[in-house]
């Protein structure tokens, strides 16, 4: 049977819980279909808007006005770990794989956190934004991170050159290591929610929402504004379609609006139609939908069902109401936590049929993040991997029921086996004596069995060729071992000599600076004494005297001042 279940986050407050059953409980996973009902908890956790990520194993929440990540497990339905950060944590998303392999953090200080939860590797961008990164989102394809901040700008990074142990050089032409590569600078005040199309493909769009009464939607890819809609008040919480057709905001009133991309008439996609582009859209105030009651407070997050019928929304008041998308109004209260509701995730469906892998990879154990500072070393070489670099997973078998069918896998028998399989290593032998025949094309090769019945001469014969075109097939390996090896020692070699490169050139350049310098001191102190023999002599003369011979005298002074001076930096030198 389907079900459909989501997560809800709450900050703590002041206020005592009503239920004893939520009394100190800060997450928790409650069943929205087929029936309302809680379904577990996490106790001590106070998160923030867009404060909260889950993975399949995992909930990371980041707690409110503190610098530590809680790490929950919901295998084990505990908190696993308390991972401390050097800044507040003020937005968290999930990136990689679908097991969430790296979490990406938004500090107070305006940079990026990225932890590789299976390694413990932590990787951290300059400090970008000018304050608080307030809103974060991950693109489908985890190929870009969108970070919002309170100074009205949204930077696009690349993940993948995060991540990267090459890093680009840097120069007067080219952006330092761990920058952004786009920035996004059309609203004019604060950053407040931000959220992203559903293609993986090379368009998709990204709706950011700030204080200035605007949501722009604009394609990150590129940086081009594609639509700009004017609310009728401040937005704090945006949430997509699931089909790209429409975006919804929800209000610091407690209402929640749907803004339809298609109500324009326009012969191509309205977002793309140019003279669409240039003429920003009103929103009208009358079409909001209104909660139950006028003490709902803002909407701090939006979440949309499956199918896109049941918009959910979380709200100061502690309540999580249910949205009828299609009749655009308030349809029920699916959940009251009493404490306000900061972040409201839906989860995947359960029993939707799927083909089933027979292995899956899980991160049962989680890391804590180390800062890499091998990346900061000049010494290091480009592109190196660290030697304590070590990955962290489990391998474990499906348990679909596809699995209990009598067909064999040769792939999970060959994984699961003590040794390399008999009967693999005999099927690859022969497919090579039937792949040196002439004639024989990859189909027969594939169809052979090696428990063909041939005649004793035959099979011999068919050994022996075999054996020999092995040993050949060795000594090739072999020579291309050692080229390789050798390759492999002349990049170490050259890699080596360009690190040294780098370093005297350093050198010759400190040198030239020193020397720079000291001309210019020099030049300095010959200005300086002429200044002071023109003093002297115009002195001498008023007062009667011979301004020459004061000159003579003062020549006859600076010259053992300066054999002096010469003496001491020759004996420095």
């Amino acid at each position: 049977m389907l079900s459909e279940c989501f997560v809800a986050s709450t900050l703590a407050s002041a206020k005592p819980s009503a239920s004893a059953s939520l009394r100190d409980v800060g997450i928790c996973f409650h069943e929205l279909q087929p029936s309302s009902t809680l379904r577990s908890t996490l106790k001590k956790s106070s998160t923030a808007p867009n404060c909260l990520a889950v993975s399949v194993s995992h909930v990371f929440a980041a707690q409110s006005e503190k610098a530590i990540v809680h790490v929950y497990s919901r295998e084990k339905g505990n908190q696993e770990a308390t991972v401390p950060f050097p800044e507040r944590i003020r937005s968290i998303a999930v990136a990689g794989s679908k097991n969430g392999d790296i979490v990406v953090l938004g500090t107070e200080g305006g940079r990026l956190i990225l932890w590789e939860v299976c390694t413990g590797r932590q990787v951290a961008t300059t400090a970008a934004h000018l304050r608080p990164v307030t809103a974060l989102v991950v693109d489908p394809s985890s190929n870009f991170v969108l970070s919002g901040s309170s100074d009205a700008s949204i930077h696009v990074w690349s993940l993948v050159d995060l991540l990267s142990f090459t890093k680009p050089p840097s120069g007067r032409d080219r952006q330092p290591p761990n920058s952004p590569i786009r920035t996004f600078s059309n609203h004019r005040a604060a950053v407040t929610a931000i959220a992203v199309g559903h293609s993986t493909g090379r368009y998709n769009i990204a709706v950011s929402a700030a204080q200035d009464n605007t949501a722009i939607a604009w394609d990150y890819r590129t940086g081009h504004v594609l639509r700009n809609f004017l609310l009728p008040s401040n937005a704090a919480s945006v949430s997509l379609d699931p089909v790209d057709r429409a975006f919804y905001v929800g209000y610091e009133d407690g209402s929640v609006q749907s803004v339809d991309f298609y109500n324009h008439q326009s012969i191509q996609h309205p977002l793309y139609d140019t003279s669409l582009q240039a003429t920003p859209a009103q929103v009208s105030s009358e079409d909001r939908w209104l909660p139950p009651s006028a003490d709902s407070g803002a909407a701090h997050t939006l979440t949309l069902s499956y199918d896109g019928m049941t918009l959910l929304s979380g709200h100061e008041n502690g309540k999580v109401y249910s949205w009828n998308v299609g009749r655009r109004k308030y349809a029920s209260t699916v959940a009251d936590f009493t404490h306000p509701v900061t972040n409201v995730i839906i989860l995947p469906l359960e029993g939707l049929y799927q083909q089933a892998a027979n292995l899956k990879r899980v991160a049962h154990t989680i890391v804590k993040p180390r800062y890499d500072h091998t990346l900061s070393e000049n010494t290091q070489a480009v592109g190196t991997v660290p030697a304590d670099y070590e990955f962290n997973t489990h391998l474990l078998r499906s348990s679909s029921a596809s699995e209990t069918t009598t067909t064999p896998d040769w792939f999970l028998e060959a994984f699961s086996h003590s040794s390399f399989p008999t009967s693999m290593l005999e099927q690859g032998l022969a497919e090579l004596a039937v792949m040196g025949q002439p004639g024989q094309d990859a189909t027969s090769v594939a169809s052979m069995d090696v428990a063909i019945d041939i005649d004793n001469p035959a099979k011999d014969s068919q050994i022996d060729s075999l054996e020999r075109e092995i040993a050949t097939l060795k000594q090739k390996a072999s020579v291309s071992d050692a080229a390789r090896q050798t390759t492999a020692d002349e990049i170490t070699k050259l890699r080596s000599e360009l690190v040294n490169l780098h370093n005297h050139i350093s050198e010759l350049n400190e040198k030239q600076e020193q020397s720079q310098r000291g001309k210019i001191q020099r030049q300095a102190r010959k200005e300086e004494r002429a200044t002071r023999r023109r003093e002297a002599w115009f002195a001498a003369e008023k007062k009667g005297k011979s301004g020459d011979s004061v000159l003579r005298r003062m020549e006859v002074e600076e010259d053992s001042e300066t054999s002096g001076t010469d003496d001491q930096s020759s004996d420095e030198h």
